[in-house]
């Protein structure tokens, strides 16, 4: 069955409707083109962004993990410290309760302060006396006496001068030992303050990267969809355009093939005019010459 030739009006609406469909598919077309380049634009500087914060995040976590160590450092110098003071917190307590008690023994003499010096020149003087001088025998043991005392003293003065050099040398070591504690503390808090800010930067940054991938998958589908649209639009358009151009290519034909048949059609008109022998009109001579 021979399939019936579409009229020149039908193949005018085709045509029309074509270009109209046309005109929007090119319109999608260009949008869809615009926004895929903007949004590969927008892609690259989030990746460029990802990229920045990425390598802050790793020298902050670097420096983070420096100042940990160094507070984990000072912590033990710190305890090593204390424990220390401690330990030798009884040494000098000792130190303290020797020296008070050579101080009491000292202060029983009932005698004027005197350095170990001065009592040996006084017992060697004492002592010259007794070689050199010819005195009674009780003068002899009173001298005697006053020497033996003299020793007693030295003595006494000797103890409480050996128990306070340990005793300050021992309190020298507790307080050096006490400002090392505190100078670790004190260094301690500062390296740890640096660590919490470094940490603090880059907990920021790891949530900046969050936000940045987040808003990349979000790019990343969304290039997608417009990658598929603006293939179904191209594909649409281009069909669109060949069909197109098959109906103009009709319309043509059609619109040749039905002049020619109007033609024909007249010139039979005229023919028969002629042969019946009416006069042809100014309107007929000419329709005979644009033949």
């Amino acid at each position: 069955m021979v399939e019936d030739t579409p009229s020149v009006s039908e193949l005018s609406a085709e045509l029309s409707k074509d270009s109209k469909a046309i005109r929007e598919l090119k319109v999608k077309h260009s949008s869809l083109s615009s926004g895929k380049a903007l949004t590969i634009r927008q892609l690259r500087e989030v990746n460029s962004q990802l990229s920045s914060i990425s390598g802050k995040v790793s020298e902050l976590r670097a420096a983070r993990d420096v100042e940990t160590a160094k507070v984990k450092e000072l912590k033990l110098k710190r305890q090593q410290a204390n424990d220390a003071v401690r330990e030798i917190g009884p040494e000098v307590k000792g130190a303290l309760d020797a020296k008070e008690d050579a101080l009491g023994t000292l202060s029983k003499s009932h005698t004027p302060k005197k350095s170990a010096g001065q009592l040996y020149s006084e017992m060697e003087a004492l002592e010259m006396r007794i070689i050199t001088e010819a005195m009674p025998f009780s003068k002899e043991q009173e001298l005697m006496k006053v020497i033996k005392e003299k020793r007693k003293q030295l003595e006494a003065v000797k103890a409480f001068s050996e128990a306070a050099k340990s005793h300050r040398d021992l309190f020298a070591k507790f307080s050096d030992l006490r400002r090392q504690s505190y100078a670790s503390h004190a260094e301690l808090q500062k390296h740890a303050a640096e660590s919490q800010k470094f940490h603090e930067e880059m907990i920021s940054a790891v949530n900046k990267l969050k936000d940045l991938r987040e808003r990349k998958k979000s790019l990343v589908a969304e290039l997608q969809k417009m990658k598929a649209d603006y293939s179904e639009v191209d594909t649409s358009l281009k069909g669109t355009l060949h069909n197109l151009s098959e109906v103009r290519e009709k319309l043509d034909a059609a619109s040749a093939a039905k002049r020619k048949e109007e033609a024909e059609q007249k010139e039979a008109l005229l023919t028969e005019k002629l042969k019946s022998g009416k006069k042809l009109t100014a309107k007929d001579l000419i329709m005979l010459q644009g033949r």
